[in-house]
């Protein structure tokens, strides 16, 4: 009442994070008292008003400067000298003082007095009254420029890391992520609570979530996005991770085991993995047949040999499989249409790594094969 209503006026309304002392009796006949409206968002969060949570830092590294006793009780002496160098400083932000903000000009220092004695004449208070203005308008605009100028540059070096953030619609079902806390707490108690149904949104990114875990009177919280992870994937994210499945134990299957009966002069193509599907769960190895013969007919059908396989990350963060096929003969004599592309500038044949994609199309083709040297070695 002292520090804010009698010197700035009565306020409209008070927004609080939650915090059990903002919540008590005392600031409920208040804001009745001041006919105001108190937004009073749930659960307790501090990040909702991250202003004064920066504030709090800094006057905190301020006023522990000051203490000396190892009691540290006597911080409340400090509070108010803290403030007046908090507001007589500049922030990068706005480019401005608070003071200049608030009151059109900059703090007069105490250390000023010792270098500077004349005392200047306002002039005119009419005058006077209509410059502070003008200046203070213009110092406004200048801060709301810099602020968003500021804000810009901390938003782009923010946003290099964050993932998209999913939107939690009424039905879904997720996880909200409720460590255990207290000297009972232990590393391997649960730390996910759920699953629970969203009912509908609460404001400022809050959910209304009901338990379905538990029987008997259904339970409701409330709880914000940062601490709620869907309960099942999405459809496209269980596909991207079939695949990934599959590309893995694909490259982990690199071999077959020797199949009985097989031609050596005989192209056999060589076991391609398939994308949507998961192949040879036993774990047994494959092993391909084998081409001993180099005729022309097979140099013209452009045939290729796997070399090796490997994985690695794409953009998305994500394992992909490539193979390196080497060219089976003289490209000359191809008549696939393709040859260019095992070419190097000066005309020699060289090798390429391809994707799954052309992998399978080659492979179904009947393009890839091995030699009959390329035997497997333990």
């Amino acid at each position: 009442m002292e520090e804010v209503v009698l010197r700035f006026g009565a306020f409209r309304e008070l927004l609080t994070d939650g915090a059990p002392e903002m919540t008590g009796e005392v600031i409920d006949k208040l804001v009745e008292l001041l006919q105001a409206r108190q937004v009073n968002p749930v659960p307790y969060r501090p990040q909702l008003v991250g202003l004064v949570e920066r504030f709090h830092r800094s006057w905190k590294d301020c006023v522990s400067t000051f203490m000396t006793e190892e009691r540290q009780d006597d911080w409340n002496l400090y509070v108010k000298f803290a403030v007046y160098a908090y507001n007589s400083a500049r922030h990068s932000t706005v480019a401005l003082s608070p003071n200049e903000l608030m009151m059109g000009r900059k703090l007069r220092h105490p250390n000023e007095l010792l270098r500077r004695t004349e005392v200047r004449e306002t002039g005119d208070l009419q005058n006077y009254h209509e410059q502070l203005l003008v200046a203070m308008e213009r110092s406004h605009e200048c801060a709301e420029l810099a602020r968003q100028q500021e804000q810009d540059r901390q938003a782009r070096y923010y946003n290099r890391k964050v993932r998209q953030r999913r939107e939690f619609r009424p039905g879904d079902l997720v996880w909200v992520h409720n460590p255990s806390r207290g000297w009972t707490a232990t590393k391997f108690v649960h730390q996910w609570m759920g699953p629970l149904r969203v009912v509908e949104p609460a404001g400022y990114e809050n959910h209304v979530l009901e338990r379905m875990d538990k029987t008997g009177k259904k339970e409701t919280v409330i709880a914000h996005e940062s601490f709620m992870v869907s309960y099942h994937y999405p459809t496209s994210l269980l596909e991207q991770v079939a695949k990934d499945v599959d590309d893995q134990l694909a490259d982990e299957d690199q071999r077959e085991r020797p199949q009985s009966g097989a031609t050596a002069a005989t192209p056999v193509r060589a076991t391609a993995p398939t994308a949507g599907r998961v192949t040879n769960l036993s774990g047994a190895k494959r092993n391909r047949a084998t081409v001993a013969s180099t005729s022309l007919q097979n140099d013209e059908r452009g045939l290729l040999v796997e070399r090796r396989r490997r994985r690695r990350r794409n953009r998305a963060g994500q394992y992909a499989l490539g193979y390196e096929l080497v060219p089976r003969g003289d490209v000359a004599h191809w008549t696939t249409g393709d040859a260019h592309l095992w070419r190097t500038k000066d005309g020699r044949t060289t090798d390429r790594w391809v994707s799954v994609n052309e992998y399978e199309r080659l492979f179904s083709d009947g393009r890839v094969v091995e030699y009959p040297s390329d035997e497997e070695v333990v």
